[in-house]
């Protein structure tokens, strides 16, 4: 079973560092996971956690094996779609993109906030989400506390409204009247 864990664009070095460490790889094995996929973004790892695990980043994609959990890593894809739909649970940012994505494939999961950001839009997000049951949230600082908390696999599965009610709040949004 796999764990994807996603940064987005940004530099978010924290969230890869935690998911690295040792207490994190540990849940992550206790929950079931044997793979772990990171995308790490632009990030450049110099810490004794990276370097455990892969013996420093030098490249754009790598492989290790740690502890009996394979993990891999890549930058960037034009799409990672597949790597979603192939995981058991996500891990990343709280991109309103990445959330939706996640919450469409009915996949527990756990959205990251950068506590270290002045206006973290994401972190508005990802509290609503969560206080509605969909998603669990937390920062860098307890993400290896959050990964075995059992609400994680009983989260609410989350539905998109339909197309033709999104189209009648923007019609009724903008003063534009039933034909």
């Amino acid at each position: 079973m796999t764990c994807f864990v996603t940064v987005g664009t940004t530099l978010f070095e924290d969230l890869i560092n935690k998911v690295l460490s040792e207490e994190s790889l540990r849940n992550l094995k206790k929950i079931g996971v044997k793979k772990i996929r990171l995308q790490i973004g632009k990030g450049n790892f110099e810490n004794e956690v990276v370097h455990r695990v892969f013996k420093g980043v030098t490249s754009d994609e790598g492989y290790t094996n740690v502890e009996g959990l394979e993990i891999d890593y890549y930058r960037f894809k034009p799409s990672i779609s597949e790597d979603m739909a192939e995981a058991f649970i996500v891990i990343g940012h709280a991109g309103a993109g990445t959330c939706l994505e996640v919450l469409a494939l009915h996949l527990p999961f756990i959205t990251v906030t950068n506590d270290k950001l002045m206006d973290n839009h994401q972190a508005e997000l990802a509290v609503m989400l969560s206080d509605e049951g969909y998603l669990l949230h937390c920062t860098p600082s307890t993400l290896a506390e959050t990964i075995v908390k059992e609400d994680l696999f009983s989260l609410r599965q989350f539905s998109a409204p339909s197309k033709k009610f999104v189209a009648e709040h923007i019609k009724q949004l903008v003063g534009i009247k039933n034909v």
